[in-house]
């Protein structure tokens, strides 16, 4: 897995930006690929940094990895999703979307990544109503 941004620089600034009322982040590139990886979730643990600097806007939350061909199940996106909301306490600040452009990938190849990103989003829906 590699890392694309350094988030400890911009977390310490992201509660400054003005007229900002949400960041798109790339957590699944950092993140292991099995559904069941314990109660951490090592590529979204960055995420606490934006909470604890005080950044209050919403999340544009990457919870597909750009950079591979590998089709996240939609059970690994939800528990992505859940991660995150136990970070951030509030999951309508959570905004789900790959980590950045699928054009690296193919047609069929990113439609099956965004079914499954859409799939696991109304999974993790369901589990806040």
């Amino acid at each position: 897995m590699r890392a694309r941004s350094d988030y400890e620089v911009l977390a310490k600034y992201a509660c400054e930006l003005r007229n900002c009322n949400q960041i798109a982040l790339e957590f699944a590139n950092r993140d292991a690929t099995r559904i069941k990886s314990g109660k951490n979730r090592t590529g979204y643990s960055e995420l606490k940094l934006f909470e604890d600097y005080g950044f209050g806007g919403c999340y544009g939350l990457g919870v597909i990895d750009v950079h591979s061909n590998f089709i996240e199940p939609s059970e690994l996106v939800k528990k992505r999703i859940l991660y995150a909301a136990k970070i951030v306490k509030n999951p309508f600040r959570i905004y789900v979307n790959p980590d950045c452009g699928l054009r690296t990938r193919t047609w069929e190849t990113s439609f099956k990544k965004l079914r499954n990103m859409v799939a696991g989003a109304e999974m993790a829906r369901k589990c806040f109503r």
